[in-house]
């Protein structure tokens, strides 16, 4: 009886062996294979009445990623000073995205500075805790 039923249980034991193998090594593979660093993405639109939002949060050791949207009639950029970055100039209407490190913990100010100097309404602030 054992034998026979060993029979008829052989290709099922092995198809769940085999999907239990496979599963462990997907996950075993995702392990090792994904980021230390989580990314934090924020959307920062530049519009006639500043930044918004003009506060924004992260967490030291994240990637942090800011989509920065000109929706003024006039060009802007983002500039934060004190983390040695800034965008491009944007046009209306014109994107970019600005990828960074929040290897620093602190309070950053940031402005556009297109002109060549801190426009006047144009700032806001990163906390990174």
């Amino acid at each position: 009886m054992s034998r026979q039923w060993f029979r008829q249980l052989r290709y099922p034991l092995i198809a769940l062996t085999v999907t239990l193998t496979l599963l462990w090594t997907h996950h075993h593979q995702r392990l090792h294979t994904s980021y230390a660093a989580t990314t934090r993405t924020h959307t920062v639109t530049i519009s006639s009445a500043g930044f918004l939002p003009n506060q924004l949060t992260a967490r030291a050791g994240e990637r942090v990623a800011l989509m920065i949207v000109n929706a003024d009639t006039r060009p802007h950029n983002l500039s934060i000073r004190d983390l040695n970055l800034s965008s491009t100039e944007l046009k209306p209407t014109q994107s970019t995205i600005l990828q960074f490190s929040a290897d620093k913990k602190g309070r950053f100010f940031f402005v556009s500075d297109a002109p060549g100097y801190p426009e006047s309404g144009y700032q806001g602030m990163l906390v990174i805790e």
